[in-house]
């Protein structure tokens, strides 16, 4: 069906408003959304040749900011300079964070897990807030990559059993750290059996490791989202099950749908009421207090770095 220039700009308004109040989205997100409003049909021809061809016209024209929508699959690699000292520390007061996860300060541990790389931008917004590592596995992650996983927990189970060993704080052991991995992934065959994957390669890994933390009281993952009782509940866009693929038939499901088919406002809400059931409000204020007195101090040394640096 050929559209008139009136649908057509119907659409391309309803692309911006969404963009706008969802940004930044990936493009395949931008579709789900489309669709879920009745702008568009959800077919593979409406994401190619409506979608991503109308968000490249609107961004050339200059009709749609940039940074609006997002693609974390590419990057760039190159060292890190500067311009001078000064440059160095100006950068590093601005950056500096205090750790919100120090083992020594802090028994809980969060990491975010996810299956889709170009989902890391809405992701991104509320990990880097509370300072929580963000996992994108990109498909069944590598078996160094899950073992590196492990070696950090391990190494935080050490950590806080020398702890309690040199305290003898038995109450500390009653009330061992949740270590958990909250893990965000495609409802369909692949995307379920990777959270398998990983859930199981982790565990094993601990256990040959030697850690207690191979135990569920210790460690634990959770697959937030997407689950069978969330289609219905967020009337999330479905699609066919593809049958071809081998894990259908363990699967037991007909529809399958994608993680970007979640509103972004909706994902970002999910992943902080994850984050906030292992932070102490409390110490959350007393670092971010802490932090501020931190960066006066930097601020300091870099205005005395200026006043002698080398021009």
């Amino acid at each position: 069906m050929r559209r008139t220039k009136s649908q057509i700009d119907d659409i391309k308004t309803a692309i911006y408003l969404l963009c706008e109040q969802y940004q930044p989205m990936t493009v395949r997100q931008l579709f789900y959304a489309l669709t879920v409003k009745g702008v568009i049909e959800k077919t593979e021809s409406e994401y190619k040749n409506v979608v991503c061809r109308l968000t490249k016209e609107m961004r050339l024209a200059g009709e749609l900011p940039w940074d609006w929508l997002a693609d974390h699959t590419r990057w760039q690699h190159k060292p890190r300079t500067y311009g001078g000292i000064s440059d160095c520390l100006e950068e590093s007061q601005a950056a500096y964070r205090r750790a919100l996860w120090d083992p020594k300060t802090n028994s809980n541990y969060v990491e975010i897990w996810l299956e889709k790389d170009a989902l890391t931008g809405v992701f991104y917004d509320v990990t880097s807030e509370y300072d929580v590592p963000l996992m994108p596995c990109r498909g069944y992650p590598s078996l160094s990559f899950l073992r590196s996983a492990a070696a950090t927990i391990s190494w935080r189970q050490k950590i806080l059993t020398d702890k309690w060993i040199e305290e003898k704080d038995e109450d500390l052991v009653r009330t061992m750290p949740r270590l958990t991995i909250y893990y965000f992934g495609d409802f369909d065959p692949t995307g379920v059996d990777i959270s398998r994957n990983i859930e199981d390669r982790i565990r094993s890994f601990l256990i040959e490791m030697d850690s207690e933390y191979s135990r569920d009281f210790h460690f634990n993952f959770k697959r937030v989202a997407i689950n069978e009782n969330q289609i219905k509940d967020m009337n999330l866009s479905t699609r066919p099950t593809k049958q071809s693929d081998t894990r259908a038939k363990k699967f037991g499901h007909n529809v399958s749908v994608e993680l970007d088919a979640v509103e972004p406002n909706k994902l970002r809400q999910m992943i902080r009421s994850c984050i906030l059931e292992n932070i102490d409000e409390s110490e959350l204020q007393r670092i971010r207090q802490t932090e501020v007195a931190e960066r006066k101090l930097l601020d300091q040394v870099l205005n005395f770095a200026e006043s002698i640096e080398v021009k």
